[in-house]
């Protein structure tokens, strides 16, 4: 079985959906793309805003892709999507938990020796 295209795998990212894609070089490319099957820039943003209103991470999280290119490449073609689409402020909302755990009262009562002095 054939490996999906870095294409494929940033579209997965953006959109949630598999596409197959030629091989293409940029985010650009890979953008306009996914324009002409129907996910122009409004339709990633829908998708990125209702994804995240859900409490669910947009950019699809997408490891193997990030072990397959490199994570910094792989980041930087995420951050370069996302300038594309100026979704740069999409971001997880904050957790509702209010409480901390046993084990982060613990960690936060702990104190470096050098704290004593």
């Amino acid at each position: 079985m054939e490996q999906p295209t870095w294409g494929s795998c940033l579209a997965l990212a953006l959109t949630g959906a598999v596409t197959a894609l030629p091989k293409v070089g940029s985010p650009g490319a890979v953008l306009a793309a996914l324009a002409e099957l129907g996910w122009d820039r409004a339709a990633i943003a829908g998708h990125a805003r209702a994804v995240t209103a859900a409490g669910r991470p947009w950019p699809h999280p997408a490891p193997e892709a990030s072990a397959r290119f490199g994570p910094a490449r792989w980041q930087a073609a995420l951050d370069e999507s996302r300038r594309l689409l100026g979704l740069e402020t999409v971001v997880r909302p904050p957790s509702r938990r209010s409480t901390l755990t046993a084990d982060e009262r613990r960690l936060l009562a702990e104190r470096p020796p050098h704290h004593d002095r």
